[in-house]
Order: structure tokens, then sequence, then C-alpha cells
């Protein structure tokens, strides 16, 4: 365990050599801004449009394009990496150029375009896509990070809680966008698919439209800031940033892990796995969203202990524990590859490694990202959530690479 786990505050104490006034005495009422549900809608669409493509992304190369499993995995794996690697440059344009209500509209709107673009049968009508996924991706991701940061006062110990929250929202649209295209997938309906798709951002940039007079943003000088949070009152500059640089590379490690439920835990699931269920078989790409419907049983839990947890364990010992739950997902599946003879086995392990994954993600994800935006000084909150999915970039391009290896 790092050094710096070790004497790091909690978040919701003051250390005992803190300032006065820098921590809020009276906890702050635990209802959001009405704001914070207006991300979280806009997050729920493009989440759920965003896994109609993830959950037939493969399928989609090999039937329509043509490409080998093996490449298909890492075509896959490379857009996921590209549609995150763009959100650093995107985070730089919403703390210097946009205001990052704008940029979430307009991010928004490139992301439809970008879906409808799938429907369309012209040559070159792949890659028009993916461009315009990848730019909307960009400015989306880090902007609505940017604004929901600026909707919390200064030390709001709800911020934690926030990040949870958004992440119920995320994986609820992931978990209903798989389910749609497990239905339509069955079909080979791309375009019904992609047509859903867009139809889903679509409706999640109508409801920002609508939603937008709810979005009162503090200005910077009062955002959560790196100066007025109990987490950094003892950290000097250095040891801040080696703790960023521990919550990122964690981050990449654990995506290199998550990015298999897209591609080789999709392929177990297909392949390799008695789908069979009450005499229905399973579609695969259901499988895909498992993760996102467990996010939604788990994390209500863990709502629930966050405040106990924190007072007793520090977050970096939380994302170092769920670093562990990752590897064990995989050691999980250790025993079914070796003894299962090339017989389809019970889903029962693929569920324990994808439960094993959600109770990682939830704490690696969450609650590392609230620890890098409160060490952030406010001005440049959209570029550090802009690194910090870059690092997720970097994640699902290795996690293609080692997919890739798997399969030969």
């Amino acid at each position: 365990m790092p050094a710096a786990c070790q004497s790091l505050p909690s978040f919701t104490q003051r250390p005992h050599n803190a300032p006065r006034g820098l921590i809020s005495r009276d906890p702050p009422s635990q209802r959001h801004p009405i704001g914070f549900y207006t991300v979280c809608l806009a997050v729920f669409c493009e989440r759920c449009a965003a896994y109609i493509l993830g959950a037939s992304m493969i399928l989609l190369l090999g039937a329509r394009y043509g490409y080998t499993t093996g490449d298909a995995l890492r075509l896959a794996a490379l857009v996921n990496a590209v549609n995150y690697l763009g959100t650093l440059p995107g985070g730089l344009a919403v703390d210097r150029v946009l205001d990052a209500r704008r940029a979430m509209g307009v991010g928004m709107a490139l992301l439809a375009f970008g879906y409808a673009a799938l429907t369309l049968s012209a040559p070159g009508a792949l890659w028009l896509s993916l461009l315009l996924l990848a730019l909307g991706h960009a400015l989306f991701k880090p902007s609505t990070q940017a604004v929901i940061v600026r909707l919390y006062a200064p030390d709001d110990a709800r911020l934690d809680a926030a990040q949870v929250a958004f992440y119920l929202a995320v994986n609820a649209g992931a978990a209903l966008g798989a389910g749609i295209a497990g239905l339509l997938v069955r079909g080979r309906d791309w375009r019904a698919s992609f047509a859903v798709a867009a139809a889903v951002m679509l409706a999640g940039r109508i409801v920002l439209a609508l939603g937008r007079h709810t979005l009162q943003l503090r200005p910077l000088g009062h955002a959560v800031s790196s100066t007025n949070l109990p987490i950094s009152v003892s950290l000097s500059s250095l040891r801040r940033a080696k703790i960023m640089a521990a919550l990122t590379l964690a981050m990449m490690l654990y995506t290199v892990g998550f990015g298999q439920a897209e591609g080789s835990l999709f392929l177990w699931a297909q392949d390799r796995t008695d789908r069979v269920l009450l005499g229905f078989e399973i579609p695969a790409a259901w499988f895909v969203g498992l993760p996102a419907l467990l996010v939604l049983i788990l994390a209500p839990v863990q709502l629930a202990l966050l405040p106990w947890l924190q007072r007793r364990v520090d977050t970096l010992r939380l994302v170092a524990w769920g670093l562990i739950a990752v590897v064990l997902a995989f050691v999980v599946m250790i025993p079914p590859t070796l003894w299962s003879g090339g017989h389809r086995v019970s889903m029962a392990w693929l569920i324990a490694c994808m439960t094993l994954l959600v109770a990682g993600e939830l704490l690696v994800a969450p609650l590392g990202l609230s620890m890098m935006l409160r060490l952030t000084p406010p001005r440049f909150v959209g570029v550090v959530a802009g690194a910090w999915y870059v690092s997720k970039a970097l994640g699902f391009w290795l996690a293609g690479e080692l997919g890739a290896l798997v399969v030969r």
C-alpha cells in the first residue's frame, strides 16, 4: 500500500490541525440540486445509445463489414479508446473556451448524428459515424463533470454520493441499451438498432434543452476547489500530483479488466456459456449489459455504506480494494477455462466474474473520480476529467489487445 494511503485524511473529517472555516460544520442537505438530475437524465440517454452500439459492435463488424473476430475486437476497443482519448482536448476546450452546458448540448447533437450515420449503407458511413461519435464524446464527457462540480458549494460532502448516484444513471442507461441491442441483434437488424440509438440520443438532447434552466452553475471561484477541502489541507502539490497519478493508473488497470465485458467475455457468453434458462436462450448481448444491471443492484448498498466506510477507510485504500476485486474476477474464470473440455459451462461462472468486476468498478471509478475532482483547482476540472478518461482510453486499447490474444 502506498505511503500516501496511510495518512490520507478522510473526505468527511477535518484534520486536527486544519484551519477552522475550511470545513462546513453543518451537514448539507442530502438532496441534490435539481440540475444534477437533469445531467443524470442526459447521461442516461447517452449511455443507453452507447450500449446499443457497444453490445452489437463486434457482431456488426463481422457480419456487415467482414472483420475477423480478432480484428473486430481490436477495432471495437480502438473505437472505445478514441472516444475517451478525445476528452483531454475536449476538457481543455471546456475549461478555456466553451461554456460547459453548451458543450454538453453540442456533444449530444454530434452523437445523435453519429448514430444516425450508422444507418447509412454509403461507402465511408462507418468512418463518418466514428468521427462524429469521437467528437461528440470529446465534448460531452468532460463537460458533464464540469457541470456537476459547479452545481455544489465548497466543501460539500454530497459530491461523493453524487458520483455514485451519477454512476447509477450511467448504468441504468447501459442496462437498457444492452437489453435493446440483445433483442434487435437477434434478427441482425442493424439499421433499426442504430436508428433507435439515434432517437434515444435525440431524446436526451431534448431533455437537456428543456432542463437547461436547472443548470445553475456556481462561479468558478465558488466551485469545489482543492484549496478548501479537507483532503488537501495538509497535502503538498507534489504529493497531490502523486495521488492523482496513482488514481489515474488505477483507472487504467481497472479498464483493462472491465473492457473484456464487451470483448472476450462477450465471446465467452456467446460461444462457451450455456445461456438457456427455462427454455429461453438469453441473448449474448445481454451479458454486456449485465455489469450495468449489477451496478443498479449494488450501488444503493454502496451509497448506504459510504458514510460508514469513509469514517474508517481512506479513499485510496478503497480504490486498491477495487483493483483486487477485478483481479479476483478473472481468477474465477480459470476453473471453467481449464476444465470445460470445450463444452458450454454454467452461466454462474460469468455472473460471478461480472459481480466481482462491478464490485471493483464501484470502488475505483466513482470514488476515484470524486477524489480527483477534489484535488483539482476549479479552472482545470474539464482537463483533469479529460485526463481521467484518457486513462480509460489506454485501458480499452490494452483490453482489445489482450482480448485479441485470448481468442487466437
